[in-house]
């Protein structure tokens, strides 16, 4: 069992937190992949060493996604307010579930015990129970997560929700259109 961290290695996407955690959990501790580059590179290296955590560096898009499909979890610990976090459609995408910080919109996109798991910005302590919390459950969220993606993910869902939402500006203007007259 693996969990995976995708992105820069920097003070902003919650890097220490995450190792902060992995060192909480001692010899308990799952493997964490940590796949990227950043100023923190050194660091990260430096601490991982007699933890239970494989640095991985920077590795190619098709190498990100199959170790990303063959992970528990994918870790997200931002502290930051990211915009959507592609990592997450991604993880999605092949039905591995979230554990990620609560702020902004990548918190908002995560429904606890469905799609992933959220603990509290910065918290190492509940990082620990949220990756505690994922390794007790079940297999079968892939399929959901799964679900989720194709209905609200994809360019074709996404496309779908544009066109809605121009027809409700639309259908909005003719009202207001209309009440004015």
């Amino acid at each position: 069992m693996s969990f995976i961290y995708v992105g820069r290695l920097d003070e902003l996407k919650g890097i220490r937190t995450l190792f902060e955690a992995w060192r909480l959990m001692g010899s308990d501790a799952p493997l964490l992949k940590v796949c990227g580059t950043g100023s923190l590179q050194e660091w990260c290296i430096h601490q991982s060493e007699g933890q239970n955590i494989e640095m991985m560096g920077f590795l190619d898009s098709a190498t990100v996604k199959r170790l990303l499909s063959e992970s528990q979890a994918l870790i997200l610990p931002t502290l930051w307010y990211e915009g959507f976090p592609m990592t997450i459609a991604e993880a999605f995408s092949s039905g591995v579930p979230v554990i990620c910080s609560d702020i902004g919109n990548a918190g908002s996109l995560i429904e606890e015990g469905v799609t992933g798991w959220k603990f509290a910005v910065g918290n190492a302590e509940e990082l620990v129970h949220a990756v505690q919390r994922c390794m007790a459950s079940r297999d079968d969220m892939r399929r959901g997560i799964i679900k989720r993606y194709e209905s609200e993910y994809t360019p074709d869902a996404n496309y779908r929700r544009l066109a809605e939402i121009y027809a409700e500006v639309q259908n909005a203007n003719r009202s207001a259109g209309a009440q004015r007259r």
